[in-house]
C-alpha cells in the first residue's frame, strides 16, 4: 500500500477510534480493538514508508557530495523518533564508513514499533518501553484501572474503555497530532501515535487478561 493511502487509512482510524462509536460494532470491546489492530498495522507500513524516504533522501545528498555535519544532523533529528536508541547510536558510528558502507547500512534499518515493543513478555526496547509507560500515565489509564477495580462488571469495562478514547483524543490535541487526511504526520507524531497506540494495546490486555474475561 503507498504510503499516502497508509496515512490517510491512519488519520481516519484514529478520527474513529476518538469519536463516536459506529453502530455497526456490537460494543465497545470489538470497536476499540478492531481499530487498534488496524491502525498498527497502517502505523507501521507508515514508519517503514517514511524511515525509507528519509535514508534514500540522505543517501542522495551522500552520493552528491553534500556529506556535510549540517546534513548528518538533519538526517538524524528525522530518524530519531523512529528508530530505537540502539539503531540512533549505530547511525551515528555509521557515519565514519564508506558511501557505500553508508548506503548498505540504512537500506537494512528498520522503524521501532513501541506496539509489538509493548507486547513482549519480557526484553523489549527499554526506551520505547519508557515511552509507553509515560504515555499511559498521560492518558490517565492508571486512573482508569483503579475505576474498574472498583466496579468490574462489564457496563464499566464498556465504560472505561469509552473514557479511554476520549483521553486519547486529548492527547492528540495535547499533541496537536492532525486528524484531517489532508495534513501531514511528521515522524514525531508518528512515535507520539505509536506510544498511545501501545498503552492503549496495554490497557486492554490489563482489563481482559487477568479477570479472565473473554477478549
Amino acid at each position: 500500500m503507498p504510503k499516502l493511502e497508509d496515512q490517510t487509512m491512519l488519520i481516519a482510524g484514529l478520527r474513529n477510534f476518538t469519536g463516536k462509536m459506529p453502530k455497526a460494532y456490537a460494543g465497545e470491546q470489538e470497536f476499540f480493538l478492531t481499530s487498534l489492530n488496524n491502525m498498527s498495522q497502517h502505523l507501521y507500513d507508515l514508519q517503514k514508508g517514511t524511515l525509507k524516504e528519509i535514508c534514500d533522501e540522505f543517501v542522495l545528498k551522500v552520493y552528491a557530495g553534500k556529506f556535510t555535519m549540517e546534513t548528518i544532523d538533519g538526517f538524524k533529528s528525522k530518524v530519531d523518533s523512529l528508530i530505537s536508541a540502539a539503531n540512533f547510536q549505530a547511525v551515528s558510528a555509521w557515519m565514519a564508513g564508506s558511501k557505500e558502507f553508508i548506503k548498505q547500512k540504512l537500506s537494512a534499518l528498520k522503524p521501532v514499533s513501541r506496539v509489538d515493543e509493548g507486547n513482549k513478555a519480557a526484553g523489549g526496547d527499554p526506551d520505547a518501553e519508557r515511552h509507553i509507560r509515560e504515555t499511559y500515565a498521560l492518558l490517565n489509564f492508571d486512573a482508569l484501572e483503579r475505576e474498574l477495580k472498583a466496579s468490574p462488571d462489564e457496563l464499566s469495562v464498556n465504560a472505561v474503555l469509552a473514557r479511554a478514547r476520549e483521553e486519547v483524543a486529548y492527547y492528540c490535541r495535547l499533541y496537536r497530532l492532525p486528524l484531517n487526511e489532508a495534513e501531514t504526520l511528521t515522524p514525531y507524531s508518528l512515535s507520539c501515535i505509536d506510544a498511545a497506540l501501545a498503552a492503549s494495546f496495554r490497557l486492554f490486555n490489563k482489563i481482559y487478561q487477568p479477570s479472565g474475561r473473554e477478549a
